[in-house]
């Protein structure tokens, strides 16, 4: 009876609905530039989730509002993302239950570079909303997270895309000196020097500050004439489709992953499986998955060419690769969570082993003929298979999320101006854009977009 529990159990774990089944049809109208129906789809799964995928449907409608232009609704949605995020990530009522079944019972937690985002997607459309104030405030609680990451986690994890935010909306309130801080967080953190280097001449011009002027004047850019009547423009570029989670393959076949357990597998025998031998153990291990899963690119670069008043403008710089922190994340960390998965995996197996090899025996004590060798067959099997079947990689991740973040910052003679993206075979431009921009003096004006390849 124990054996067919945790054949039951482990069985109904394995056929659930996958995230990635259920964000699809979301997905496919969002990439195809239909974002209206990508917000009557991802609405009711926001509302009607399971507590363990909420958090993420919440990430992706938020996305998703902001990308439609409401900015008021796409913030309700990320601020109760954000309150989920903490309360996830305090606590452990879960810890029990993602050790005797698999993680993808636990609910999602995110990474903690995802959670910052969670709150620069809150600051922006503050911004885009024009309440600077309020998006300072956002932007404080941002960079308690950002100096714990810089303490406590590696340097390519900084959402430097936030802290860029946080120094043009320093410079916009005039607490110029919050801005320098965060131009030295950018450029020690790897941003362009170049960039940087504009940036900090346009914060000394805007603060009257001769000295850092001069010290910039390399930097330099293209200014209009007569400064007193002109603005700024700034674009904040979303581009692309962020890389997604997709399985490495059969657990065995990962050799550091394979030695670590079989190690695991001597010492849970000891514990729990006397009698039991470590070859027979793995070969129950069938098409168990590697638990720990890859990072699938999909659209990394998928910049709009843009033209202001007939002329093309640079090309954005680029602040925060989400593909590559999410990358190299999972690649600096490959061995830590072999390490955390190894035990569990070897002691659920052991304990299906035991199991199964008890029913086997009681069947062939009963029955000593050819259908009493069958039937314990059957049961080592049906529970190796099984088991084997909840060893998968958590595939859950942020589907609507762009693969860049980029930004371009152009002065301007004080006007009205159209912003245009000259048509491209396949690109998909999004934002709030397509309405005449008014440049004032003295003023920045932000304009977001969001562009992709079409389709998935």
């Amino acid at each position: 009876m124990r054996a067919a529990a945790l054949i039951v159990v482990m069985s109904a774990v394995a056929c659930a609905g996958s995230y990635q089944k259920k964000i699809q049809g979301t997905e496919e109208s969002f990439y195809s530039g239909d974002i209206d129906g990508a917000v009557t789809k991802i609405t009711p799964l926001a509302q009607d989730s399971s507590s363990r995928d909420r958090l993420l449907f919440y990430m992706e409608a938020g996305v998703v509002y902001h990308t439609k232009g409401d900015y008021e609704t796409s913030n309700e949605i990320f601020r109760r993302a954000d309150e989920m995020a903490e309360e996830i990530k305090t606590s452990i009522t879960d810890s029990a239950k993602s050790f005797l079944l698999n993680d993808r019972e636990s609910a999602f937690q995110g990474e903690n570079f995802e959670r910052v985002l969670i709150k620069y997607y809150i600051a922006l459309n503050q911004v885009l909303l024009g309440d600077l104030e309020n998006a300072k405030r956002t932007l404080r609680k941002l960079e308690a997270d950002l100096k714990e990451m810089k303490y406590e986690d590696s340097a390519f994890k900084q959402i430097l895309a936030a802290r860029y935010l946080d120094a043009l909306i320093s410079e916009e309130l005039r607490a110029f000196n919050d801005a320098r801080v965060q131009y030295k967080n950018l450029e020690m953190f790897g941003a362009d020097r170049d960039f940087i280097h504009g940036e900090r001449y346009l914060l000394a011009m805007r603060a009257g500050d001769a000295g850092d002027m001069a010290k910039h004047a390399a930097h330099r850019p293209q200014l209009p004439a007569k400064m007193k009547e002109a603005g700024e423009l700034v674009l904040l570029v979303q581009s692309g489709k962020a890389a997604v989670k997709a399985s490495r393959g059969n657990l065995m076949n990962d050799r550091e992953f394979a030695i670590a357990l079989r190690v695991a597998i001597d010492v849970a025998i000891l514990s729990h499986g006397k009698g039991l031998s470590t070859a027979g153990v793995i070969a129950m291990m069938g098409t168990a998955e590697n638990p720990i899963p890859k990072f699938s690119f999909r659209d990394a670069d998928s910049l709009p060419t843009l033209t202001v008043a007939e002329k093309t403008v640079p090309k954005p710089a680029l602040l925060t690769d989400f593909d590559q922190i999410a990358e190299k994340n999972f690649n600096e960390n490959y061995s830590s969570y072999i390490n955390k998965n190894v035990a569990s995996i070897a002691t659920k197996i052991v304990i299906a082993a035991v199991a199964a090899d008890a029913v086997a025996r009681q069947i062939r004590k009963n029955d000593n003929g050819i259908v009493g060798a069958l039937g314990g067959l059957a049961v080592g099997i049906g529970a190796g298979g099984a088991v084997a079947a909840t060893v998968k990689p958590d595939l859950r991740s942020w589907h609507m999320l762009p693969a860049r973040f980029s930004a371009l910052r152009i002065v301007l003679p004080a006007g009205t101006y159209q912003i245009s993206t000259p048509a491209t075979e396949g690109l998909v431009v999004l934002g709030n854009h397509e309405q005449p921009v008014e440049i004032r003096p003295g003023k920045k004006t932000f304009v977001s977009l969001r562009s992709f390849k079409r389709g998935l």
